[in-house]
């Protein structure tokens, strides 16, 4: 079983947990939540504050970058279902084609919500 690392930024402390593990780690000093790193991003030394707070900055960034391609994978999904439905729209009308329009506007729904 692979062991991943988990940090209180708060305290610079790491934890090991199994990769698989699906709980909340709590930080063993202040009690706070900690972040999972995953096995493959070293930890620094509790005394490098520059080298903690570059982590920390790194994982910010790669939050952000993964919550805009998520926005426009969505948005692309969106897209891909509107132009599907107007072209089944443009189509001769049958039993088939009506219902697949209908769950295709379901999906759209789905993914507004």
């Amino acid at each position: 079983m692979s062991m991943s690392n988990w940090v209180c930024f708060k305290c610079r402390l790491s934890a090991r947990h199994p990769t698989q593990f699906k709980g909340v780690v709590l930080c063993t000093q202040c009690r706070a939540v900690c972040t999972p790193l995953g096995y493959k991003i070293p930890v620094p030394p509790k005394g490098k504050i520059r080298e903690w707070n570059m982590l920390y900055e790194q994982l910010q960034q790669s939050v952000v970058k993964a919550s805009n391609i998520k926005k426009l994978e969505m948005v692309r999904d969106r897209h891909d279902l509107e132009q599907e439905i107007v072209k089944l729209e443009t189509k001769p009308l049958n039993g088939g084609r009506t219902k697949a329009i209908k769950l295709l506007r379901k999906r759209l729904e789905r993914l507004d919500s």
